[in-house]
Formats: C-alpha cells, sequence, structure tokens
C-alpha cells in the first residue's frame, strides 16, 4: 500500500492529464483497476469498455468517490467488446459526448495459455492472437479517429517480455506478443509527426493473484507491481512523453 502510494503521489507532482479523456480495454483484467486508479489520481476521465457488466459495476465500486459521480463521472463502465469494431465506435462517440475529445487508450487486455510450437496447435494460437493482438488493433483503429482529427494521441499496450525472446511451451503466447509489439512499431511510424505515439510496456511478470496461485514456490517480491507497470504507463500518456514512441520498454523488476 506505501509503495502505491508513494508512486500515485510521485506522479501527481510531475504528470497533468486533468484535461485528458482515456480509454482502457482490459479493465476488469489484473491490473486494470490499478491502471484506471492512476489515470483518475492524475485526474484523467476515464471510459472503460468492458465484456461483463457485472465486472464491471464491481469495478466501479471498488474505486468509489474517485469514479466520480451519476452527475459528474470520471469513469464511465460501457458494455461493449473491444474486438467488435461497431461497439467500439460508439465507445468513441459516448466519450466525445461526455467529454469532447479522446487522447488516450490503454490497451491492457491479455491472458497466458500454453501452447506448444511443435504440436502446431493452430487454433490455440489464433485464440492468443485473438485475445491479444486483434483487441488492440480493433480499439485502437476506432480510438485513432478522434486523435488523428485533433493532432493528439497516446496509445500504450501491455505485451510481454516474451515478445523478444519465445519460451518453451508458450508458442502462441510469444507469438501473439511479438505481433502486437511489431504492429505498434508499424503504427508509430505511421503515426509520429501526427502528434501521436505508440508505445509497449513488456513485464516479465506483474504481481497478481492468478500468478501467485500459479506460481506458488516463486518469490513475487521479485515481480513487478500492478503499480509499477501503472506508473510507466501513465508516464507514457503524458506530454512530457512525447518524444517517445515506436518504444518496447522492458519492466523485469527483479527476477
Amino acid at each position: 500500500m506505501r509503495s502505491r502510494t508513494l508512486i500515485l503521489a510521485i506522479l501527481a507532482v510531475v504528470f497533468d492529464l486533468s484535461k485528458r479523456a482515456a480509454v482502457v480495454t482490459g479493465a476488469t483484467g489484473n491490473i486494470g483497476q490499478t491502471v484506471i486508479r492512476a489515470y483518475l489520481g492524475q485526474g484523467a476521465h476515464v471510459v472503460a469498455p468492458v465484456r461483463d457488466a457485472n465486472r464491471g459495476e464491481a469495478l466501479r465500486s471498488a474505486l468509489g468517490p474517485l469514479a466520480g459521480s451519476d452527475a459528474d463521472p470520471l469513469l464511465m463502465v460501457v458494455s461493449a467488446d473491444p474486438a467488435d469494431r461497431a461497439a467500439m465506435d460508439r465507445v468513441v462517440e459516448r466519450t466525445l459526448r461526455a467529454w469532447g475529445r479522446l487522447d488516450i487508450i490503454a490497451n491492457l487486455v491479455g491472458g497466458y495459455a500454453a501452447s506448444e510450437a511443435a504440436a502446431g496447435d493452430l487454433a490455440a494460437y489464433r485464440a492468443a492472437w485473438d485475445q491479444k493482438v486483434a483487441t488492440a488493433v480493433t480499439a485502437t483503429a476506432a480510438c485513432l479517429v478522434p486523435m488523428r482529427a485533433r493532432g493528439h494521441g497516446r496509445i500504450v499496450s501491455v505485451a510481454s517480455l516474451a515478445a523478444l525472446k519465445g519460451e518453451k511451451a508458450a508458442a502462441g503466447y510469444a507469438m501473439a506478443n511479438a505481433a502486437l509489439l511489431r504492429w505498434t512499431e508499424s503504427l508509430a511510424e505511421e503515426t509520429k509527426r501526427e502528434g501521436i505515439t505508440a508505445n509497449t510496456v513488456l513485464p516479465r511478470i506483474i504481481d497478481t493473484a492468478e500468478n501467485r496461485a500459479a506460481l506458488p514456490k516463486a518469490d513475487p517480491s521479485r515481480w513487478a507491481s500492478a503499480d509499477e507497470v501503472a506508473a510507466l504507463i501513465v508516464f507514457l500518456s503524458a506530454d512530457e512523453a512525447s518524444g517517445i514512441t515506436g518504444a518496447a520498454i522492458p519492466i523485469v523488476a527483479r527476477t
């Protein structure tokens, strides 16, 4: 708790997102609440498209006063599939109606499933692709429309260090993360003169309840915390990071 408070206090001094509106996909996942809390702590307005309305409401309740009120929402939770372009176009339209702008998208959708390279399991590989790549590409493409119109945007996607080097029994996972990284690099090249940046964050492993359960003998104090990941995402979303685009930034923490 102290580390999270300190990180957010530092960010509050350095960065001001009070005039920014952000879309966060994967908001109900392992680090979604932490990232949204960090954005709201910097004054940003946030919209979270969620597939599960019940989990979305639980997220909003957990954030309490930070989420704002019905009359003045700082967080909007919207039932929408980030992989559905029509649904994301509606999310964008709703964001613009509410706050008049859309400046940031943070792509947090992800998950891990084992798949062996030697097995040639195309179904598993495609599932990893659909989860990690198709969702980020679709949601970002919708958000790029108002970003390009205003000449300002920040795109931050959470991938994995596996994007840089494949691992045993993680073929589909590594392939999908590598694809997201290369797509982001291409996007950065296409938009770098439009006031838009696109970057990827590459944690090795994040300290989450799910990872602790999967690796009970590991030392989670060596892993990156959700706060550490959120701090980097917020930095890359800020005006001060305008010169950083096409970067893939590892977060190896203490591993």
